[in-house]
């Protein structure tokens, strides 16, 4: 019913390649964020950890707009390669309807 899958090797790696990005994204995210300290510090002693806190302000901000691009990506990437497939398959059963 579906066409080969094997004529689409490139492809499917390819969504495999951007999916595990992703995912890598999330761990990274995910590990980072666990550093992430929420309480304000005002006082002279305190600059290291105001400096900490804004390196991972920007990592994290810098993950999140990346993972939300590549998310996006990988999302429209696996719809057209659905499509492709989907229309391919349907070739396929009109091609066996009219030599039948």
């Amino acid at each position: 019913m579906f066409p080969s899958l094997g004529s689409m090797v490139i492809e499917l790696t390819i969504l495999a390649a951007l999916i595990a990005v992703v995912i890598a994204l999330a761990l990274y995210r995910f590990f980072i964020g666990k550093d992430q300290d929420f309480h304000i510090h005002m006082t002279a002693g305190e600059q290291t950890e105001v400096g900490k806190q804004s390196t991972v302000a920007t990592r994290l901000g810098w993950i999140d707009k990346w993972g939300k691009s590549l998310t996006v990506v990988t999302l429209v990437y696996f719809l057209a390669l659905l499509l492709l497939i989907l229309y391919k398959s349907w070739q396929q059963s009109q091609n066996v309807i009219l030599t039948n």
